[in-house]
């Protein structure tokens, strides 16, 4: 069923997508989307044979294979919903089935460790770019699938998760260990709602990815609480240099994993 009319794509003169750079046969049909072009390199160290595909603006694209021959691509986003949509709408081109987001994001919940990773059921959508595309009654649900199987993957390499909503915005500096006064007046309310993470991206990774035809889900790395009082520096991420580039191999083992998990069992 086609969900939504996808826009005629902005091809260049090398028959390349306008924004991503991207051209068909880059991709798998599995996309693994950090934020930040960095570790799009650091996500494909963890395949098992990979390339380097190119890079447009934010969107650094490497493409291989899993430990067990499962092709998968990494394309990074950028920060934010707007650049999320750009990616999203390039990739419904290009024969892409799945859309996991590998990230980083704050802890909601004062319990939950530094380090933790934390797969979205959904996302309470915070941010506007999910607005121009569907009204706010619409929800944010992560592939069932697909968070399914990142769950499993964690049980089975002994990862310490958790699994729950988001929230995703798109002011940093309003929502973060750096806001401005009233930081805990704006967060407490999701904190009592019992959301587990705050990030910017999967508030619209998850209606377009359902609009689009493409399945999508998120699966994080806790960098720390982020209503404690403790200074930001203290965050592991920010002390300690290697935390989170050990991290980010983690989450990334556990997705090649349920990628793996999936595409044995033919579901993927």
């Amino acid at each position: 069923m086609n969900r939504y009319r996808k826009i005629e794509p902005l091809f260049d003169a090398d028959g390349r997508l306008h924004f991503t750079g991207l051209k068909p046969g880059d991709l798998a049909e599995t996309v693994l989307l950090p934020g930040d072009p960095h570790r799009s390199k650091i996500i494909a160290e963890c395949f098992k044979e990979s390339h380097f595909v190119g890079q447009r603006s934010t969107f650094a694209a490497y493409t291989g294979i899993t430990e067990a021959g499962t092709p998968v691509s990494v394309v990074s986003s950028g920060m934010g919903c707007m650049c999320v949509s750009l990616a999203m709408e390039e990739f419904a081109h290009l024969g892409v089935k799945n859309v996991i987001r590998v990230g980083t994001c704050a802890g909601l919940q004062p319990e939950i460790e530094p380090g933790t990773l934390s797969i979205a059921t959904g996302c309470i959508r915070g941010e506007g770019a999910s607005y121009e595309y569907v009204p706010g009654e619409y929800p944010a649900a992560a592939d069932y699938k697909l968070a399914v199987a990142l769950n499993k993957a964690a049980e089975e390499l002994g990862e310490p998760h958790v699994m729950g909503l988001y929230r995703s915005h798109d002011s940093f500096y309003m929502e973060s260990k750096s806001a401005h006064e009233g930081l805990w007046e704006r967060m407490e309310k999701w904190k009592d709602a019992n959301a587990v993470s705050e990030e910017n991206e999967s508030g619209t990774l998850f209606p377009l990815g359902y609009l689009l035809g493409i399945r999508a889900a998120t699966i994080c790395v806790v960098l720390g609480y982020m209503l404690s009082d403790a200074d930001p520096g203290n965050y592991p991420a920010y002390t300690k240099p290697f935390f989170l580039e050990e991290r980010i191999h983690a989450e990334t083992k556990v997705v090649l994993k349920a990628i793996d998990n999936l595409a044995k069992e033919g579901r993927l």
